[in-house]
């Protein structure tokens, strides 16, 4: 019988606890990477905000601080939960009669006597894309995953991105894009077979490519995903000998919307939006609740409050089974502007929810294809606020027809409807596919993009902003986000935003700005390290439009 491994996580991943480590895994990405000054220059903008937050969190608990924030700054999960990839993968092989043993990418870098065990033992390595987002990071990792004797299969989110304009490459075996639970029977039987027989899904395809095989899984017949079988949280549970307060879930696939910077409605190789029923979804919250004693639940879904009818009977049936877990979700403002709505999730266990406001710009906006206004953006986090519902916002800085004065606009914007945290993006022309990307698109924007596979950051241009102007305004719009108190940086609040009370607030916006005021020898550092990367930036940015790299309608 065959040995299997899973690999999940990411060369930056939230659950990787040694520094060192990250250092290792940072420098072989960079040393795989092409034209990466801008990726730099946001990971600089990250970390600045990061490290300064931290350091006055740490200065701060030493004084005599509320009970309250205390609790808030130290509150944790009492045990980091594997991914979703991971458990779903599990439940997958072992309904297949396959067992799997699991490990992390940081596991791989920290060179373990028991993680070197499970790899040389492993006949087939099961590797997630899903936390990778470029060649510079994948490619490193499977050639140090390969072996002579095993065989690599890759799937996930990067792979569903990159099928269709890659060959592949000699350390991997297969390449799996699409619905995992169509995906893995096939797979199964070909390590059956000693690897001999090889075919696709019922639905699907298979391509020989110059480096080994994809398998593409083809989409279900119908828009219903109830067909789908939970991911054994229990059997994760038994094997790993914790009992996981916080669990994932995933009810959608695909998005009825197609807001034109997004590829989540073209992954899993299919372009419809798929959804589970609300009978379906209840069903397995109260299993997860009553019988495991799950206390959170994260809803991954791109878009979990469409369609609006599932959303509010999903509510009313947990409401009335009593299933009293908390959630987290996606949602969309135009839903969440609907007050009743709002309430509802409340008196359901919603604790919070992430909104992509992404600008409060209206012809940004229309740029963007968002279907939604600054009016209806407002609507939604007033709401959000009087009904005390936690609001993580998103923003993209540079998005074509970006200027310095939409950008201010959209700061003026949060400060008539402040969310409590962001998230500031640098718009990115990582994705093929994507409708920003269609020719009619490009010409309409001046948009000129860089083709490089190897940098999850490549160049761009358009006729309002370049990325290097982009990466400052991102920098910009976060720090000013912070000077006028408006919200709170979700990078530097992220493992406690679940237990925030809107009575922190005031003082947290204190903490936050203070951090950007003291510690001047960071301060002095992080100026001196964001103008070595602009200074070597602008050289390779000039560089490539000289060369014409860059690439137009």
């Amino acid at each position: 019988m065959s040995k299997l491994l899973i690999i999940t996580g990411g060369v930056i991943h939230p659950k990787d606890k040694s520094v060192s480590r990250l250092l290792k895994k940072q420098l072989l990405q960079l040393k795989m990477s092409e034209h990466h000054w801008l990726e730099l220059k946001i990971k600089a903008n990250i970390g600045e905000a990061l490290l300064l937050g931290e350091r006055e969190k740490k200065r701060h608990l030493k004084n005599e601080v509320r009970p309250q924030i205390r609790h808030f700054l130290e509150s944790k999960i009492n045990e980091d939960p594997p991914e979703l990839t991971e458990v779903a993968l599990e439940t997958l092989l072992h309904r297949e009669g396959l067992d799997c043993e699991t490990a992390t990418y940081d596991d791989l870098f920290s060179n373990s006597e028991e993680f070197r065990r499970k790899h040389e033992s492993a006949d087939v390595v099961f590797a997630s894309s899903t936390f990778l987002r470029d060649l510079s990071e994948l490619i490193p990792l499977m050639e140090m995953l390969k072996r002579p004797e095993n065989r690599v299969v890759v799937g996930g989110a990067l792979m569903g991105t990159l099928g269709s304009e890659w060959d592949g490459h000699p350390s991997i075996d297969l390449i799996a894009v699409g619905y995992g639970e169509f995906l893995i029977p096939p797979i199964a039987r070909w390590i059956k077979s000693g690897f001999q027989t090889l075919l696709p899904p019922p639905r699907g395809r298979l391509e020989r490519r110059k480096h080994g095989h994809f398998m593409f899984s083809g989409s279900p017949e119908t828009l219903s995903l109830d067909f789908i079988e939970k991911p054994d949280w229990g059997l994760a549970m038994e094997k790993h000998g914790t009992r996981y307060e916080m669990i994932s879930y995933e009810s959608v696939r695909g998005c009825p919307y197609r807001c034109a910077f997004c590829n989540y409605p073209y992954l899993f190789d299919d372009t419809k939006f798929r959804t589970k029923s609300a009978q379906k979804m209840a069903d397995d919250w109260e299993d997860y609740y009553k019988r495991l004693g799950v206390k959170y639940i994260t809803c991954l879904d791109s878009l979990f409050t469409m369609p609006k009818p599932r959303l509010i009977e999903f509510c009313n049936e947990l409401i009335k089974r009593e299933v009293k877990v908390k959630w987290i979700c996606y949602a969309r403002a135009d839903d969440l502007a609907d007050e009743k709505v709002v309430e509802l999730l409340i008196q359901s266990g919603c604790i919070q929810v992430q909104i992509g406001i992404e600008s409060g710009d209206q012809q940004i906006l229309l740029n963007m294809n968002k279907r939604v206004s600054p009016e209806v953006n407002r609507k939604a986090l007033l709401n959000c606020k009087k009904h005390r519902l936690t609001s993580v916002i998103s923003l993209i800085a540079g998005f074509p027809g970006e200027t310095r004065e939409s950008i201010d606009r959209t700061i003026d914007f949060l400060e008539t409807a402040p969310a409590d945290f962001f998230f500031v993006a640098t718009f990115s022309t990582r994705v093929p596919g994507v409708p920003i990307l269609r020719d009619d698109q490009r010409k309409k924007f001046g948009l000129v993009t860089m083709d490089n596979l190897f940098s999850v950051s490549p160049y761009w241009a358009h006729d309002t902003m370049d990325c290097q102007e982009a990466s400052k305004m991102a920098r910009y719009m976060g720090r000013e986000l912070v000077r006028r108190r408006i919200a709170m940086d979700a990078t530097l609040f992220y493992r406690s935003i679940l237990f925030y009370e809107p009575e922190l607030r005031e003082e947290l916006l204190d903490l936050q700005l203070r951090s950007t005021q003291n510690h001047w020898w960071l301060r002095v550092l992080f100026s001196l390290i964001h103008r070595g990367i602009d200074w070597m930036f602008k050289r390779d940015f000039d560089r490539s439009m000289r060369s014409e790299t860059l690439t137009e309608a």
